[in-house]
């Protein structure tokens, strides 16, 4: 379990470096006591012994409780005492009390740090609002017919997608324990059959794109207008524009490079002229390493937009439009001009063609546009 032996002294602990994932170090002094380091930067002791024939992770307490190893070896003693004495500890043992509750904590507090903010977000989400049923169960307790129930209820009472994203959290979470060790039965999660999920085909159509320019274009939040703009522009994700930093855009170029996207790798997208029009123009009065700054927000970028968009689709007259069908409409319009589904895949960053092969199904009304101008054509040259 632990890879690293070593004499844990204070000296030692404090200079110890984040890790990307949790790490475990052996103290070489007290056998079986251990120091976790977590990538957020938490650390704590526990005690890793086998009772009745079967390994055991035991929190003996953080840094803020045991203050120096010596605390730490005298609590792992005296644990190990009450342990020879037959005494059953309220332990992570494999399976038996292990609650969904205690796996989602150490799954948290191991990937923060690591997974994206908003995915962290989402997770907390989901747990707090619809998950708290099972939470406190033992997930040997935890079967796929009470997770069927669950997902048949929140499909019901939030829709298909959040009911799919519950249940494939729990299947996240057990899986995390088992690949730990942590549980060694069967993932009652993997037998829930998820909804069928249709693709979202929500764009702009000609009408509502000029309604929405009218509007945008006449907002007086400089700095929010301009972002909205890049995000029809680009067709990138919102997250990505928001944190568009100055160092990864080659002004030259007219490329940007945007750093960890979903798919986990760096991309270069081309930069269209209009966009290049707001950069240079910003470009201008920058003094900030953030093209779209905020002197309100903690990180120092803009990061919320929902203020804005909600009036611009209120004056603008547009329902059931999300930011994200942004990314929609410059893929439909691209698709329209011409453009094939592997262009469209780079534009917008897919990791496959999958992804972006549902655009190609899209754009009802710019097939008219071409089937009209076809169609005339075969009839002039018939009069000809």
């Amino acid at each position: 379990m632990a890879q690293n032996t070593v004499k844990l002294t204070k000296t030692f602990i404090a200079s110890l470096p984040i890790p990307k994932k949790r790490t475990f170090y052996r103290d070489s002094v007290e056998n079986g006591l251990i120091l976790q380091v977590t990538p957020a930067g938490k650390k704590s002791y526990y005690l890793y012994k086998r009772v009745n024939g079967e390994p055991m992770r035991i929190f003996l307490g953080d840094l803020e409780k045991l203050l120096t190893p010596e605390m730490a070896r005298e609590a792992a003693i005296q644990l190990k005492m009450k342990l020879n004495e037959g005494e059953q500890p309220n332990s992570r043992k494999f399976g038996n009390k292990l609650t969904l509750e205690q796996i989602y904590k150490d799954f948290m507090s191991e990937k923060e740090g690591v997974l994206r903010s908003q995915t962290l977000y989402n997770y907390k989400s989901l747990w707090n609002t619809k998950l708290q049923k099972v939470a406190k169960k033992a997930v040997k307790d935890i079967t796929s017919e009470e997770l069927k129930a669950l997902h048949r209820k929140i499909t019901a009472e939030h829709g298909s997608y959040i009911a799919n994203h519950a249940i494939v959290l729990v299947r996240t979470l057990i899986n995390y324990a088992i690949k730990e060790g942590k549980y060694k039965n069967l993932n009652p999660a993997v037998a829930v059959k998820l909804n069928k999920r249709e693709a979202r085909v929500r764009y702009l159509t000609h009408e509502e794109l000029k309604r929405f320019m009218d509007v945008l274009l006449q907002y007086d939040n400089i700095t929010t207008r301009d972002a909205i703009l890049m995000l029809l522009y680009t067709g990138a994700r919102k997250s990505n524009v928001l944190t568009m930093a100055w160092e990864d855009i080659d002004m030259s170029a007219k490329v940007w490079k945007i750093p960890q996207t979903k798919t986990a790798d760096n991309v270069t997208v081309a930069l269209a002229e209009p966009a290049m029009d707001i950069l240079r123009e910003r470009k201008k009065f920058a003094d900030d390493v953030w093209v779209f700054p905020s002197e309100t927000s903690k990180t120092g970028h803009l990061t919320d937009i929902k203020t804005a968009w909600y009036v611009l689709m209120k004056k603008a007259n547009i329902s059931n439009f999300r930011v994200h069908d942004m990314r929609h409409t410059l893929a439909t319009y691209l698709i329209a001009n011409g453009a094939d589904a592997f262009m469209v895949k780079r534009a917008l960053t897919h990791k496959t063609i999958q992804s972006t092969q549902v655009y190609v199904n899209l754009g009802v009304e710019h097939l008219r546009d071409k089937l009209n101008d076809t169609v005339e054509k075969m009839i002039k040259i018939g009069k000809e």
